[in-house]
């Protein structure tokens, strides 16, 4: 029988997508869970004959998919946040600790994932991962979570694991609230004055599957992005600075938001969304014993947000 703490998954950057390059540079995932399967669709035949009984069914398509959960740290999963950005990270001129990354890019990422179930001896391998979607949770308690959507096209089960040499998870401290620097909305300070509760943070490529007849293969050829939505669902303490906010649902006017999360060595993610429309603002209610919040919903447009990372040495 086999046990979560067993799993071991590793990766590894392809060339081409679907194919796994001749020297691979493999890397393990710390990971909570990731979802990885391949769901198989079946049709069951109509078909009558000379009895009441079912004559068999087909396979009709699979598809690949995970949803890798993380806890955050500064760094560590850079790879997969440049996937979903479809960017690479650009090292400042000036100051070659700080990066950034733009979202909304052209450039395919797909990568070759190794699941191996240690205590039973079992191998999974998904290639032509590609990496459409990523979610950043934040509270005012407890740790930083990521989830990464997964979506690939090819699934086999090995006799043995192609990972050798893997680099190891780093173990990089991980990120919580209190590592959240003032964020700011519309330019003003919230801290005490509009008192944020939560962030949940999606972007995603919305990548389609496409398939071509005479391919011989139940999972899909590869995935087309199509337009990028950009999303923050963010729960305030209703203030009078947060009410400000609710009349941008009707003018359509933009602000900007910004926040940093940094951690005790001083690695830093800063994150700038320069043009947010409000998506969303229903009108606060409450009981007697309640804390009256409001609840903001946002959607980035016409530009990427920047991602600015500082990695000390």
């Amino acid at each position: 029988m086999s046990k979560g703490s067993a799993i071991k998954l590793y990766y590894a950057a392809e060339e081409t997508p679907g194919v796994l390059p001749t020297t691979p540079v493999w890397k393990t995932v710390r990971r909570v869970t990731d979802g990885l399967t391949e769901n198989i669709t079946t049709s069951t035949s109509n078909s009558v004959l000379d009895s009441r009984f079912r004559q068999g069914s087909t396979a009709d398509e699979s598809e690949i998919t995970g949803s890798l959960e993380v806890e955050l740290s500064i760094g560590t999963f850079d790879d997969f946040i440049g996937a979903v950005a479809m960017n690479a990270w650009v090292v400042d001129g000036v100051d070659p600790e700080k990066s950034t990354l733009q979202f909304g890019g052209d450039t395919t990422k797909t990568f070759t994932f190794v699941k191996v179930f240690s205590d039973i001896n079992q191998v999974h391998v998904y290639k032509g991962i590609r990496i459409g979607e990523l979610g950043l949770s934040i509270a005012t308690t407890g740790k930083i979570t990521a989830t990464f959507g997964l979506v690939g096209t090819d699934f086999e089960k090995a006799v043995s694991s192609p990972v050798t040499g893997p680099l190891p998870a780093d173990d990089a401290v991980l990120v919580s609230a209190l590592n959240v620097n003032t964020m700011t909305v519309n330019g003003q300070n919230t801290v005490g004055t509009a008192c944020v509760q939560s962030v949940e943070l999606t972007i995603t490529n919305n990548l389609s599957a496409y398939r071509c007849i005479g391919s011989g293969k139940l999972s899909a050829q590869g995935y087309n992005d199509k337009m990028v939505d950009i999303t923050l669902a963010t729960q305030f303490m209703f203030t009078s600075q947060s009410a400000t906010y609710i009349p941008f649902v009707k003018s359509r006017a933009t602000m900007p938001l910004e926040f940093a999360i940094e951690d005790p060595a001083g690695n830093k993610y800063a994150f700038n969304f320069p043009q947010l429309e409000v998506s969303e603002s229903s009108h606060p209610d409450g009981g007697g014993d309640d804390d009256i919040m409001l609840d903001v919903s946002f959607a980035h447009i016409k530009t990427s947000p920047v991602i600015t990372r500082t990695l000390n040495a």
